[in-house]
């Protein structure tokens, strides 16, 4: 099967395959009435700070007023990395050097006899033909299994990132981001760290608990509660500290080098970055603070 037919028989051209990339942070959808946007402050220089989800449900729309508040306060607004490039043929077929097995491997041949059997139940489970599934490396069935879970509790809609993006275009607003596209595709290749059976033992564990994560996490969200959102989101990765190095720490420290720029001027900044980037210790919020700035939650 050529490697973007095999993408469209999982995404679905309802879904933004650019939706993806890290599906693994957060998926929270809801109709919250408040929101984890934030307002920090240095001297006379603001910027804002949005917490986003990369999913939505048809019914999370309009966003809480927070985003829309600190979107009309804003010339320009960052994200994680250019929107625009991975909406490009060029980029998908880099992502399939990413998440496709290679040297006519398969999944059942990288994975050991255990762990596939896992993988055999759960497509058994949920009417799937594993066969569907061998092209995949551990990353790849991670990110697919991911978002098939999300996709069947209605989580379908362009989520906050890719929203202010199109708006952002439409309003002539600059546009700008942290990371490169190699980058990104950087941190998804390092996914399973050199244990492909780790990796899909974690992403099946946690399929286990989708129902109860999204509850458990919807009430922190509409409070804008970073302290929950550390302790049920961020400390699920205990078990895995290699994964949490490579998808939060490294790259909230790295992105701060650039984000304490964004007060040099006057201009106003939106930032839009996935929720679970902004608390716990290596947080961006926490560590502005430690910097001094005044960060205050938007109403």
């Amino acid at each position: 099967m050529h490697p973007l037919s095999f993408m469209n028989t999982f995404f679905p051209n309802k879904f933004s395959k650019t939706s993806f990339v890290f599906l693994l942070l957060l998926f929270i959808g809801s109709n919250a009435q408040a929101a984890s946007v934030f307002k920090v402050t240095k001297g006379d220089n603001t910027v804002y700070i949005g917490g986003t989800f990369h999913l939505l449900t048809e019914n999370d729309y309009p966003l809480p007023a927070p985003f829309a508040k600190a979107y009309k306060a804003s010339s320009e607004l960052y994200f994680e990395t250019d929107i625009a490039a991975t909406q490009s043929p060029a980029f998908m077929q880099q992502m399939m050097g990413v998440i496709l097995n290679q040297n006519g491997e398969t999944l059942k041949n990288v994975l050991d006899a255990t762990t596939y059997a896992k993988v055999e139940q759960y497509a058994s489970e949920r009417g799937l033909d594993i066969n569907q599934f061998l092209p995949l490396n551990a990353t790849g069935l991670m990110l697919t299994i991911t978002i098939m879970e999300y996709q069947s509790r209605g989580f379908v809609a362009t989520g906050v990132d890719e929203h202010f993006f199109n708006k952002a275009k439409k309003d002539n607003k600059t546009i700008a981001w942290f990371e490169s596209i190699d980058e990104q595709l950087a941190v998804i290749d390092s996914f399973d760290d050199g244990d492909p059976n780790g990796l899909v033992n974690y992403t099946l564990a946690e399929v286990g608990k989708v129902d109860e994560v999204i509850s458990g996490l919807h009430g922190s969200w509409r409070k804008g509660d970073m302290n929950t959102l550390a302790k049920l989101g961020i400390e699920s990765f205990q078990d895995y500290p290699d994964l949490y190095q490579n998808l939060l720490v490294k790259r909230n420290n790295n992105w701060m080098k650039k984000l304490v720029t964004l007060f040099d001027d006057n201009d106003t900044e939106f930032v839009l970055v996935g929720v679970l980037h902004l608390p716990g210790e290596s947080g961006v919020l926490t560590q502005l603070e430690a910097l001094g700035y005044k960060v205050e939650k938007l109403k």
